[in-house]
């Protein structure tokens, strides 16, 4: 006898804090009004030398190389709404998820901003402050000033100036270094009100993310038995004898090296599967996946998430290793416009009756046109800092 109540507006969703139009050089956006490409080349250095009095000197060659921006990235996604929801539904569906469709499709560039932080000349991991050389950093109160020191030096190193410095760092990060000031935040000065700034820090100004790229490396002792799995992220894949059609079935071939590159070849065919070598991953994983970089170590398989800050790794098989200290968070330095981005399509909304293929209702493609490039000079004005992750 008691009766159910719907409260006027849906529950609310969380979303993750662009940091992208704060600190990318959006200086070409003008020029690709139309078009796909942009050239910027960088040019030959000179090296001044000694000069004998009668004794000519040899000619430098002077050489320009090109250097390509290319607008090749488009994000979509296609949602319906029948008619009959639209009647009979207390909320509007339609404006809920167009909005949120707007959130997702911009926090998808800035994770691909964010990504460019692996096209970087200098790096701070483990070894930079007296560790293991290439292992991710475990961080601690104790440790935290060295990593800003360092960032600074490779900056410095580089002739980067100091009042155009920034550091994007994890909630994870921002938390020891919480820590580290004794929660005062008056030691992290004003914000800015640029998005994701939290003060500064070191001479760096700092913004925090949850929309990092986090990796993980594989290496499997030997070649991977039939039914042997790996998942990562939710997302399994299993190796098999004989292909079959079971969606992530990867072909365990005569050669570890072969099987390997058999997975990183579903991994950046966005879970597209040849139905050879590997089998397509479910509709849901593809999404997934499609954020994802495999990189072929030959012996090892490294993954990398754009916008998931750290991976939650398993396998089957305990002697297939996913290496602790390669578990790993990528903190992005530089000098702001160190990366360049050019939005040709706004993240916008296109929508269209279904009657023509029977339905009633309407289509909603919300779609954004984008591309992100580290031109010559910029790797240098950015540090990957390699944070330890898999206590996450």
């Amino acid at each position: 006898m008691s009766p159910v109540y719907w409260s006027k507006r849906m529950g609310r969703k969380l979303y993750k804090t662009d940091v992208f139009r704060s600190l990318a050089n959006f200086e070409e956006q003008n020029t690709l009004k139309d078009g796909q490409k942009v050239d910027r080349p960088y040019r030959s250095d000179i090296v001044v030398e000694s000069y004998t009095k009668g004794t000519a000197l040899t000619a430098q060659d002077l050489t320009a190389t090109d250097d390509l921006l290319v607008v090749d990235t488009v994000k979509a996604a296609l949602l319906y709404v029948d008619n009959v929801d639209k009647i009979q539904n207390k909320y509007s569906a339609a404006n809920a998820w167009i909005d949120e469709a707007g959130k997702r499709l911009s926090n998808a560039i800035d994770a691909k901003f964010l990504y460019q932080v692996f096209n970087s000349n200098n790096t701070v991991d483990d070894g930079t402050i007296g560790g293991t050389s290439g292992d991710g950093i475990t961080l601690s109160a104790g440790n935290i000033l060295d990593v800003f020191g360092a960032v600074n030096l490779q900056l410095d190193l580089q002739n980067v100036e100091e009042e155009e410095r920034f550091f994007v760092i994890s909630p994870h990060f921002y938390t020891v270094l919480w820590k580290y000031i004794a929660g005062k935040v008056t030691m992290l000065g004003d914000k800015t009100g640029e998005n994701g700034n939290i003060g500064r820090y070191a001479g760096l100004k700092l913004y925090k993310s949850n929309n990092l790229t986090g990796s993980a490396r594989w290496t499997p002792a030997n070649n991977p038995s039939n039914g042997d799995t790996i998942t990562i992220n939710a997302v399994t894949f299993t190796f098999v004898s004989t292909i079959g059609t079971t969606a992530g079935n990867i072909l365990q071939t005569t050669s570890t090296a072969v099987t390997i590159d058999n997975l990183v070849a579903l991994i950046n065919a966005g879970g597209e599967g040849d139905g050879v070598n590997y089998v397509s991953l479910s509709t849901a994983n593809k999404r997934v996946v499609q954020n994802w970089v495999a990189v072929d170590g030959t012996t090892y398989l490294e993954v990398r998430a754009m916008g998931s800050s750290y991976l939650t790794v398993t396998g089957s098989d305990a002697t297939d290793v996913w290496t602790a200290t390669q578990q790993a968070q990528n903190l992005f330095a530089g000098r702001k416009g160190c990366v360049d981005a050019v939005i040709q399509k706004e993240p916008s909304t296109e929508m269209g009756p279904t009657v023509a293929v029977g339905k009633s209702g309407t289509n909603i493609l919300p779609m954004t046109l984008f591309g992100v490039y580290v031109f010559y000079q910029g790797k240098n004005e950015m540090v990957r800092v390699k944070l330890r992750s898999d206590a996450y």
